[in-house]
């Protein structure tokens, strides 16, 4: 008797909280940063983009940025070759991490 009196207090407690969690939206970001697990260079902020890869500080990723937003995007990785600070010479070097750690959407 008791244990029935227990489990119906409960539910009468817990079945409201349920569906109001069921019907809240749910919140998406407003840019999508990672793709895959892959950082977006067209959306990806200083801080997502300092220390995300070897070389990659502060400077470089606020020189991205600035590129980023003179160019109206990258259309391709090798433009990370315009980025001042970091080179064609970078960007042949570390081709093949580059891709694995970076997306253009």
């Amino acid at each position: 008797m008791k244990a029935r009196l227990i489990a119906i207090l409960l539910s009468i407690i817990v079945i409201p909280f349920s569906s109001q969690a069921e019907n809240e939206p749910q919140k998406t970001p407003a840019k999508q940063v990672l793709v895959k697990g892959k950082i977006n260079l067209n959306t990806a902020d200083v801080h997502s983009l300092t220390g995300s890869f070897k070389g990659i500080g502060k400077k470089r990723a606020e020189a991205i940025i600035a590129y980023r937003e003179n160019h109206q995007g990258f259309k391709s990785l090798e433009e990370l070759a315009e980025v001042k600070g970091i080179g064609q010479r970078f960007v042949d070097k570390n081709r093949e991490k580059l891709k694995e750690i970076f997306v253009i959407n």
